[in-house]
């Protein structure tokens, strides 16, 4: 098993901030800033993207979930709680039903429990466009989706930076995992404390995604950001920071 790289900061409980598609565990470096004076950040890459690119990436979120706890076991980390983001959220999710007993509480952002439908643009698309333009264009134009202000916006680039490293057929593998992904009828098998998050302008996961885990999990929070896309902690950071840190100190 090759471990993910990662980076981590900080002491406390452990904390697992797990970022999503054509992204690394950089682009959570403000967030991990803010939590690091009280919990132990870990910001693992996923196989195929950032410093994890040369390790394959399977075509199953399951598999992606499971990587991700023999990552944190080689840590001696036991029981966690995790945060993911769009496709760090799938595998969040999967993980928090595969292995319930290390997962103390679990943050589900921008993420969904099947198909997107009203995804910016087809996974086919998404294949088809990283053979055609390259991995590199591909998450120069995939970032502009995720604020309302595109390539405006004033972390464009640095959210942009965080995808070019990303191995060109493990990007197109992690695709086919999104694809096939389809946990609506375990939901009711998440134990965790659980908080949901969305922005309501988001294009990449619709926030009929986040209402529908909600509705599905047992005792969840539902925070839907107003004026907000897809990278809600870009655009709202001081909100979306400290709804974060508020429900993982509370008890």
């Amino acid at each position: 098993m090759s471990m993910l790289h990662y980076r981590r900061f900080g002491s406390g409980k452990t904390v697992v901030l797990q970022h999503g598609f054509v992204g690394s565990g950089e682009i959570f470096a403000p967030l991990s800033a803010q939590l690091a004076p009280n919990f132990d950040v870990i910001a693992p890459d996923l196989p195929g993207l950032g410093g994890s690119a040369d390790i394959p990436a399977p075509d199953d979120v399951g598999e992606l979930a499971k990587m991700l706890v023999e990552t944190l076991t080689e840590l001696d980390v036991d029981r966690f709680s995790i945060l993911g983001h769009s496709l760090g959220s799938e595998t969040a999710l999967h993980l928090a039903m595969d292995f319930p007993e290390r997962v103390e509480k679990l943050i589900l952002y921008g993420g969904c429990p099947a198909d997107l439908p009203e995804r910016y643009e087809s996974y086919e698309e998404s294949i088809r466009r990283i053979d055609k333009d390259g991995i590199v264009p591909t998450a120069a134009r995939i970032a502009t989706t995720w604020t309302n202000a595109g390539a405006r916006h004033p972390l464009y680039e640095f959210m942009r930076s965080c995808g070019v490293n990303s191995d060109q057929e493990g990007a197109k593998r992690l695709v086919r995992a999104m694809a096939s992904f389809d946990v609506r009828e375990r939901l009711g098998e998440v134990q965790a404390k659980t908080l949901i998050i969305c922005g309501d302008m988001d294009r990449t996961t619709h926030p009929r995604h986040s209402i529908e885990m909600w509705e599905n999990i047992r005792n969840a929070q539902l925070c839907i950001l107003p004026n907000s896309a897809h990278a809600a902690h870009a655009e709202v950071p001081g909100i979306f920071n400290q709804i974060v840190l508020r429900f993982l100190m509370e008890d």
